[in-house]
């Protein structure tokens, strides 16, 4: 074995401390760029769908919305098998709420 001196050992620190900075400054970027800002959006836009379970007749449970949320028209409240985003986003629209907010309220119904 051999004793490393104090300079090869300043050198290791060193170089580790660099390599800790460049790969922290490698996520940064592939985190918080506009790609992977849109691809977080689009994976929690994916989520809210898969969780919408709508139950039970959808004219009822319409009904139930107008009459709790009286700005609500007909086209707002349009839903169509498999496009439920597009529903939540419109009711996030026009009553103001964050859509977990929406698909809790319609999961509630």
């Amino acid at each position: 074995m051999t004793a490393e001196t104090p300079k090869n050992k300043t050198g290791k620190v060193l170089l580790t401390a660099l390599a800790g900075a460049g790969v922290g400054a490698l996520a940064g970027v592939l985190l918080y760029s506009e790609k992977g800002l849109a691809r977080r959006r689009k994976f929690r836009n994916l989520r809210v769908d898969h969780r919408l379970h709508l139950r039970g007749d959808w004219d009822q449970l319409k009904g139930k919305l107008q009459h709790a949320y009286t700005q609500l028209t007909d086209d707002d409240l349009a839903y169509v098998e498999g496009k439920g985003h597009e529903l939540v986003g419109r009711l996030q629209a026009k009553l103001g709420k964050r859509k977990r907010q929406i698909v809790k309220l319609l999961n509630a119904l």
